[in-house]
């Protein structure tokens, strides 16, 4: 909302003003009122205002002075507004100079008054965006803990000295069968709505709530910097104003959220370590099914050590996943992690035993094959197991994860399988123009996409993308030499789509814009 103040020593011209519209459905409020330049500059002082509507003609300090007073002397981004009843062009032109959004005269007209507030509420929103888009950019590398010092210097700025002390999620529960109907673009337009209705609780402290930084883990939601100066004035702890967030977020939204607080830190420095470990309290609430809805990283932190996972389960397992034996797989994790349920078992614990079977499983694939890439295999099972062990905290998420590991792990051991790549390749020359993926490839010839990707580094040395990319190359190139078709037209062609991208990708290649291409090579040819 834009805070507003209304400067003029007549009482009924303020009225006048706050009563011609309403100001609410042009996003200001009236804050304020003050009668002349010298109240006007206590009230700025004291309060966060946004724009103001002044009168040039006041006694003991004029509109214009006053203007000039705060650009000189505070420094904030506060509009003006002028009002008066001389119609004097000189006045105009002094305010144009001053950076006046505008220049209205006495009688304010009801519909000149709309106008204005119309294209003030259309500029603050765009800069408000621009401002929300600059600092998350910033905050998002301070969350990560890949700041510079000017990451911290944009971000503090903007926190204005309230420095977060943790870090809090607001997640909606992905167990809702109604919220995974929306599909990704309504989960994403319900994160948004969260973010926005979040800020609109935080007042002053909108900075301090911020989109959801773990796309990668489809959770999708809201964070929130707290710090004690949000609620000490209404609630007496952190919980009881957590509650009371949950509350009003779960009356507002069709959708249930669930609260993760991270664990406490000194300085904005180390809020990543609150970030991250939310993930650990997300986690163990999903492999401890516990029900409270605000759950703390704290309470998980100091669990004491218990009893690890039986060494024997774990064996079961692997030896399921070596055979393939899907039921089993299910039979042998659940028991796993019905273990981890009836356990005190600590974060370091539930490390350990969660590591020492991955471990395990990379080992396996070295059985079969011994020229398998390790750091492929150990890239996959990190980003696969992260996802479905951490991020997720689902005993069905991480039976899914075994099983599909245990399809792939067959597929290495079955030596024919190898051929299949004459097959993929040759649906991919035919078909190149196409949208693919080592994904969609793996659907359509039933093979394994990670698999897939590893024969193809084998037999070319590069990367199924690049592999894609340099074949579509190759057939623009030849387009360019014996056709008369314009650029765009091939780049849709073979497949890349906007020819800006296009473009970019065959300088990147050739050195040489297609044109120059086209008028080198027609030329060798002649």
């Amino acid at each position: 909302m834009i805070k507003v103040l209304l400067v003029d020593d007549e009482q009924f011209i303020r009225q006048g003003l706050k009563c011609l519209v309403d100001w609410e459905n042009y996003g200001c409020q009236v804050v304020a009122e003050a009668e002349n330049g010298m109240e006007a500059i206590h009230i700025l002082e004291e309060t966060d205002i946004d724009l103001v509507f002044v009168d040039i003609k006041m006694p003991g300090m004029t509109g214009m002075e006053l203007i000039s007073y705060v650009r000189k002397n505070m420094f904030r981004q506060t509009r003006f507004v002028i009002l008066t009843g001389y119609a004097d062009f000189q006045y105009a032109r002094k305010a144009l100079q001053m950076n006046v959004l505008d220049y209205i005269l006495k009688p304010v007209q009801e519909e000149e008054l709309k106008n204005i507030l119309r294209k003030i509420n259309q500029e603050y929103q765009k800069q408000q965006q621009n401002e929300q888009e600059k600092y998350h950019f910033h905050i998002a590398k301070v969350m990560l803990g890949k700041f510079s010092s000017e990451d911290l210097e944009q971000v503090k700025k903007y926190l204005a000295g309230s420095i977060p002390e943790k870090y809090v999620s607001f997640e909606f529960d992905r167990n809702q069968k109604e919220f995974v109907l929306l599909g990704q673009s309504g989960q994403i337009q319900q994160q948004k709505a969260l973010v926005r209705y979040l800020q609109g609780l935080m007042g002053k402290y909108l900075y301090h709530v911020i989109p959801m930084l773990e796309p990668e883990g489809e959770v999708f939601g809201a964070g929130l910097l707290l710090t004690k100066k949000i609620f000490i004035q209404t609630h007496s702890c952190e919980a009881e104003y957590l509650e009371y967030l949950q509350n009003r977020v779960n009356q507002h939204f069709l959708y249930q959220v669930q609260i993760y607080v991270g664990q406490s830190v000194e300085s904005l420095e180390q809020i990543s370590k609150s970030f991250f470990s939310i993930r650990v309290a997300r986690c163990l609430h999903g492999l401890t099914q516990e029900e409270s809805q605000v759950l703390n990283y704290e309470d998980f932190r100091y669990r004491k050590s218990s009893m690890g996972i039986r060494e024997e389960d774990v064996e079961l397992l692997l030896n399921a996943v070596k055979n393939n034996d899907i039921s089993e797989i299910q039979v042998c994790a659940e028991r796993i992690f019905t273990q981890i349920r009836n356990s005190d078992m600590n974060l370091e614990m539930v490390n350990a035993s969660i590591y020492h079977i991955l471990y395990c499983l990379m080992e396996m694939v070295q059985e079969f094959d011994d020229e398998t890439n390790q750091q492929e295999i150990l890239a996959y099972i990190g980003k696969e197991s992260f996802n479905k062990l951490v991020l997720r905290g689902s005993t069905e998420e991480i039976t899914s994860f075994f099983s599909d590991y245990a399809g792939y792990l067959a597929q290495v051991r079955v030596q024919e399988s190898r051929n299949i790549l004459d097959k993929v390749d040759d649906y991919v020359q035919s078909h190149y123009m196409e949208k693919m993926s080592l994904k969609s490839l793996g659907e359509l010839f039933y093979v394994n996409n990670v698999y897939l990707g590893q024969l193809y580094k084998k037999k070319y040395g590069i990367a199924f993308r690049d592999y894609l990319n340099n074949l579509r190359m190759e057939k623009a190139q030849e387009l360019l030499i014996h056709t008369n078709l314009r650029i765009y037209a091939i780049a849709q062609e073979v497949g890349f789509g906007k020819a800006e991208y296009f473009i970019n990708k065959f300088v990147q290649v050739n050195h040489m814009t297609p044109n120059q291409y086209r008028i080198r090579n027609r030329k060798t040819e002649q």
